[in-house]
């Protein structure tokens, strides 16, 4: 019985409030819906502007068979508008308009402020298609891509794609070149 007690105490406490402090980083989704999202004029590409996390705008553009996303205030201008995969691709699914962002973030009071995000490109390099979660740094300046995940060759790859997020987004020298993480599979990048 004294064991009992002591995993009731155990399980409670990891349930109290202060240990949700204890780990600031929370996750949430936003959906980018291009009917719902304002045109942007850009030379050679089509590009829109949606809503993200607590009003951080969503950049995404399309040209060349590719897509680009970034986010912030100047998205358009930041590193992430212009870096995309090297085969075709798109964030949305086959006949869809409608694509999910995860926004890692940490809470400050009432303020969540993010430092990355996760995005999944579908990817086609005939006769082969894959999918590729791309995690991007979101910085007050600047907003990159960190690196790049085969989500089919990777059984974690959420997992993983997080842990990137979480330990190496914010450290980030938008500078360099993304790197790619985990398995490879037969997929192109």
């Amino acid at each position: 019985m004294r064991g009992l007690s002591a995993l009731v105490i155990a399980v409670a406490g990891c349930l109290s409030p202060g240990a949700a402090t204890a780990n600031p980083v929370k996750s949430l989704y936003t959906t980018v819906d291009l009917s719902a999202c304002k045109k942007v004029q850009r030379r050679r590409l089509r590009a829109w502007r949606c809503s993200g996390l607590a009003g951080i705008p969503v950049y995404v553009a399309s040209g060349d068979l590719r897509q680009f996303v970034s986010v912030g205030t100047d998205a358009d201008k930041r590193r992430a508008a212009t870096q995309t995969l090297g085969a075709a691709n798109s964030i949305f699914s086959r006949g869809s308009e409608r694509a999910t962002v995860e926004w890692r973030f940490v809470r400050r009071g009432e303020r969540q402020l993010p430092y990355a995000i996760i995005v999944r490109f579908h990817t086609l390099s005939p006769p082969q298609s894959g999918d590729v979660l791309v995690v991007l740094k979101v910085g007050v300046r600047e907003t990159c891509h960190v690196a790049y995940i085969d989500a089919e060759a990777n059984a974690d790859a959420i997992v993983l794609a997080r842990y990137i997020a979480d330990e190496k987004a914010r450290s980030f020298d938008c500078r360099g070149e993304p790197l790619f993480q985990g398995a490879q599979g037969q997929g192109r990048m």
